[in-house]
């Protein structure tokens, strides 16, 4: 049974308060113009449009607003709906009215009143079977989380900090549609013989969807924020540098080595260095246990093999023949 008073006093209430809160909140803030208190301002107002439909949008059903079993017949309703208004008994009800009490005379459109609400019963004017009832009611249920997943995506924007929470909010949403939708479609409606207590299925669907559209925002936006993703121009800058760098010991590495040519004691030493590093290179490729080992990692040291065999020595001549084509000097064969 609905628990919510329909009262535009409780509304104005509710939203005097909730825009006085945000009012302080947002005097604290030292930059009003932020993505985030764009956002908050999205919730807030969202937040106030759903507790408007809460308390004041209330769906109708006059079971309940002038509290009758629902067995009672049609004729004692109309009866009571007169007397309600303060009218004569012979006093003609609006076309709805008059069309869902002639549409009530039948039990199971009763049952289909307490699942589909008198809405869909009263505006649905070719509909007489379960199917196009609803047929009716989905696109209306659907657009409900239509708008709430166009309010998600809003929250869940780039630069809010909760995009990696929007496919799981989305999830939800979706999965919420269809349940709702399942318990619409199978549930058992159950009405005992004197009427009264009968759970009404529309009604309190109703109000579950909208508490629930009513806290996910709000659960949403106060979510932990992801750390902000860093910005690429300073990794670009000092890629730049240290390459303009590179490049340049790399030009003044071609003088050096000719001056160093030049100078019989450079040459000597450059020609030691090279003697030995050629002797310790024969030593290790020599060594079974370091070509077995290269070639179960990939790195085959083995000259002139094709495959894993010879894959690193491959990747070196490649690395030499570069080094040498950017200095400018003849590659050797």
């Amino acid at each position: 049974m609905p628990v919510i008073s329909v009262s535009v006093d409780a509304f104005l209430v509710a939203a005097t308060t909730v825009l006085v809160s945000t009012a302080l909140f947002m005097r604290r803030q030292p930059d009003l113009l932020t993505l985030r208190n764009a956002l908050t301002l999205l919730v807030v107002f969202h937040s106030l449009s759903v507790l408007y439909t809460l308390l004041v949008l209330w769906p109708p059903n006059i079971f309940q607003r002038l509290r009758i079993p629902l067995t009672t017949p049609s004729e004692t309703i109309r009866t009571a709906l007169l007397q309600s208004a303060g009218l004569p008994q012979d006093t003609p009800l609006p076309k709805p009215l008059d069309t869902l009490l002639t549409r009530l005379s039948s039990f199971d459109m009763r049952t289909l009143y307490v699942r589909f609400g008198q809405t869909v019963i009263q505006d649905c004017e070719y509909c007489t079977t379960f199917d196009e009832y609803l047929i009716f009611a989905a696109p209306r249920i659907a657009l409900g989380y239509v708008k709430e997943a166009a309010v998600v995506g809003l929250l869940t924007i780039r630069g809010s900090g909760h995009e990696r929470w929007r496919t799981y909010a989305v999830a939800l949403l979706v999965g919420a549609f269809i349940v709702e939708g399942y318990w619409i479609a199978t549930t058992p409606i159950g009405i005992p013989r004197d009427g009264l207590n009968v759970f009404m299925w529309h009604d309190n669907l109703w109000l579950m969807r909208h508490l629930f559209f009513l806290a996910l925002p709000v659960l949403i936006h106060n979510l932990p924020q992801s750390p902000p993703k860093p910005s690429p121009a300073p990794l670009l800058t000092a890629a730049r540098t240290q390459l303009q760098q590179t490049q340049q010991q790399l030009v003044n590495a071609r003088f050096v080595h000719a001056a160093a040519q030049r100078q019989p004691a450079l040459r000597a030493a450059s020609a030691e260095w090279w003697e030995r590093q050629r002797a310790e290179g024969e030593w290790a490729r020599a060594d079974d246990h370091v070509r077995r080992a290269a070639e179960k990692l990939g790195k085959g040291i083995q000259e002139g093999a094709e495959g894993p065999a010879g894959k690193l020595s491959q990747r070196a001549k490649m690395a030499l023949r570069q080094i040498f084509e950017s200095l400018g000097l003849a590659v050797p064969q």
